[in-house]
C-alpha cells in the first residue's frame, strides 16, 4: 500500500472524527452543564464494568478477517455467527448480574442502568463484518457512514434526553438508541445476508485466541482505576474522574486515531518483508507524535480555562486529573502504532504478554496509590504506570522488527523539543495573564494559537537544523505538497472575460 493511500485513508476518517467529535465535546460540555457528576460517575460505573467484560469477550472476529491473506463466504458468516452468540451472552449475562452488581457497588440505581449496557454492548458487535473488511482495502467509506450516524445519533438523542430527564438516564439511552441504529445500519451499508454457521472458527480463533485474552488485559489495565474508584469512592468523584478521562484522551484520540485505522490493514499487507515494515513503523511512528505529542501537552497546558469556560465551576476538581491523566496519553501517544504492528505480524501472543504486564504494574500502583493518598495517589500512581508500559511496549516491538528502544526513541526527538519550546512559552504567557486577571476566554484564545505557533516554528526550525533529514517530517510536508498539487489540478480553470 502506498504512502499516499495511507494518507487519503487517514484524511477521510480524520475529517470524519473531527465533525464527529466537535459534536461530541459539544455534547459533552452541555451535558456537563446540565448534569451533576454524581450522574457521570453511575454511568461511568456501568460504561467501565460493561467495556471489561466486552473486551473479556471480544473475539476480534473482524480483525481475524482482515489479517488474513484469502477470506471466504464461510469465514465471513463464520465470523457474523460468532459474534452473534457472543452478544446474546453479553445481554443475558448483564441481566442476570444487574442486581448483584448494584448490591457490589451499594447503588440500587445501577441495577437497570446495567440491564440496559448489557442490550448496548450486545448490540455493539452484532454489526456486518463486511464493514470492517473494506478497510483490508483501504475501502473506508461504509465505516465512516456508520462512525457518523452511530455518533451524531447518540449525540442528539442524549442531549434531547437531557433536556426533558435532567439525570443520568440521558446519557445511556442516548448510547444505546445511537449503537442499535448504527448496527442495524450496517446491513444496509454493505447489503449482506448473514448466515449461521461455525465451519472456519478454528482458523479465525487461531488468529484471535491470544488477542482475545491480550485485550481483556488490556481492557482490565486501562479501566482498572475506575473499577477501584467506583468501589471505594463517592459516584461524584468517579464522574470527576470520568470527565477528566474523556476531555483528556479526546483530543490525543482524534489526532491518532484516523491514522492508526489505516495502520493495522496497512502493515498487513506487508508480511513478510521485514526491512521494509521496520521503515514503514519507524515512518508511522515519528508521524504520530509529530500530531498528537502536542496536542496532548497542549491540552494539559489549556485544562484549567477550559473547564472554567466549558464545563462551569462544579467540574474544577477535574482540572488537576485532566493534567496528569494527559500526562500519560501523552506518552501513550510514543507508541501507539505498536499494537496494529503486533496484529498484523500475527504476534497476538506476544501482545497479550505485553498487555498482561502492563495490567501487573499496574494494579499495584494504582491501588497503593489510591489507598496511601486517595484520589492523588491513585492518579501518580497510574502514570508511573504509563511510564512503565512505554519501556514494556518498546521491547515488544524490538522483538518484533529488530527496532531498537534508542531508535524508538530518536524517532520523536525533534517532536519532544519543540513540545518543550511550546510549554515554556504557553506557561509563562499563562502567567502573565493570570496577573492580568485574564477571563477564562481570553486566557484560550490567546495561548492556544500562541502554542501551536511556537511548536510548528520550533519543529520547522529544528528541522532545518539538521539537514532536512529524512524522518516523518519530510513525510507528512512531502503528503501535504501533494495533496496540494492534486487539488491544484483539480480545480477548473478561470473562465475567460467576456
Amino acid at each position: 500500500m502506498s504512502k499516499a493511500g495511507i494518507a487519503r485513508g487517514a484524511a477521510a476518517l480524520g475529517m470524519t472524527r473531527v465533525v464527529i467529535n466537535l459534536a461530541n465535546l459539544g455534547a459533552l460540555v452541555l451535558l456537563a452543564r446540565l448534569l451533576t457528576p454524581q450522574d457521570f460517575g453511575l454511568v461511568a460505573i456501568c460504561t467501565t464494568v460493561l467495556s471489561v467484560l466486552v473486551a473479556m469477550t471480544e473475539l476480534s472476529m473482524g480483525s481475524a478477517l482482515v489479517q488474513r491473506a484469502e477470506t471466504t463466504q464461510e469465514h465471513i458468516d463464520t465470523a457474523w455467527t460468532m459474534a452473534m452468540i457472543r452478544g446474546l451472552l453479553i445481554a443475558a449475562g448483564f441481566a442476570l448480574a444487574a442486581i448483584p452488581l448494584s448490591r457490589l457497588y451499594g447503588d440500587a440505581r445501577l441495577a437497570p442502568l446495567f440491564v440496559l449496557s448489557g442490550i448496548t454492548g450486545a448490540m455493539s458487535g452484532m454489526g456486518s463484518p463486511l464493514v470492517t473488511l473494506c478497510t483490508r482495502q483501504m475501502s473506508f467509506r461504509p465505516m465512516i457512514t456508520m462512525q457518523i450516524v452511530q455518533k451524531l445519533s447518540a449525540v442528539a438523542l442524549s442531549i434531547a434526553l437531557a433536556l426533558w430527564l435532567r439525570n443520568y438516564w440521558a446519557i445511556v439511552l442516548g448510547s444505546a438508541i445511537g449503537g442499535a441504529i448504527s448496527t442495524l445500519l450496517s446491513y444496509f451499508v454493505i447489503p449482506y445476508r448473514p448466515r449461521f454457521t461455525l465451519a472456519r472458527s478454528r482458523e479465525l480463533l487461531g488468529f484471535s485466541s491470544w488477542l482475545f485474552v491480550g485485550q481483556a488485559a488490556s481492557a482490565l489495565n486501562w479501566r482498572f482505576d475506575q473499577l477501584v474508584i467506583g468501589l471505594f469512592l463517592p459516584p461524584a468523584q468517579l464522574g470527576a474522574y470520568s470527565m477528566a478521562e474523556t476531555i483528556s484522551a479526546l483530543p490525543t484520540r482524534e489526532a491518532t486515531a484516523p491514522l492508526i485505522q489505516t495502520l493495522f490493514p496497512s502493515f498487513a499487507r506487508m508480511q513478510g518483508d521485514r526491512d521494509r515494515l521496520r521503515n514503514a513503523y519507524q515512518t508511522a511512528l515519528g508521524a504520530v507524535g509529530v500530531i498528537a505529542l502536542p496536542v496532548a501537552v497542549g491540552f494539559m497546558l489549556l485544562a484549567d480555562p477550559f473547564v472554567r469556560l466549558a464545563l462551569g465551576p462544579k467540574w474544577l476538581m477535574a482540572v488537576p486529573l485532566i493534567k496528569v491523566i494527559g500526562a500519560c496519553y501523552a506518552i501513550q501517544t510514543l507508541v501507539t502504532g505498536a499494537r496494529p504492528l503486533a496484529m498484523a505480524e500475527g504476534a497476538t501472543r506476544t501482545l497479550f504478554v505485553r498487555d498482561l504486564w502492563g495490567l501487573m504494574l499496574r494494579a499495584p500502583c494504582v491501588t497503593a496509590g489510591l489507598m496511601a493518598w486517595g484520589m492523588t495517589g491513585l492518579i501518580w500512581g497510574r502514570f508511573l504506570s504509563a511510564v512503565l508500559d512505554y519501556f514494556i511496549t518498546t521491547t515488544m516491538v524490538r522483538t518484533l522488527i529488530g527496532l531498537s528502544i534508542r531508535d524508538q526513541f530518536l524517532a520523536h526527538r525533534r517532536t519532544l523539543a519543540a513540545v518543550a519550546c511550546m510549554a515554556v512559552a504557553v506557561l509563562l504567557a499563562d502567567q502573565r495573564l493570570l496577573a492580568m486577571e485574564a477571563a477564562p476566554f481570553t486566557r484560550l484564545a490567546l495561548l492556544a494559537p500562541l502554542g501551536a505557533l511556537t511548536y510548528l516554528a520550533a519543529l520547522h526550525g529544528l528541522w532545518l537544523a539538521s539537514g532536512r533529514c529524512a524522518g516523518a517530517e519530510a513525510e507528512l510536508l512531502a503528503l501535504l505538497r501533494a495533496a496540494m498539487t492534486r487539488r491544484g489540478k483539480a480545480a477548473p480553470p478561470p473562465s475567460a472575460p467576456a
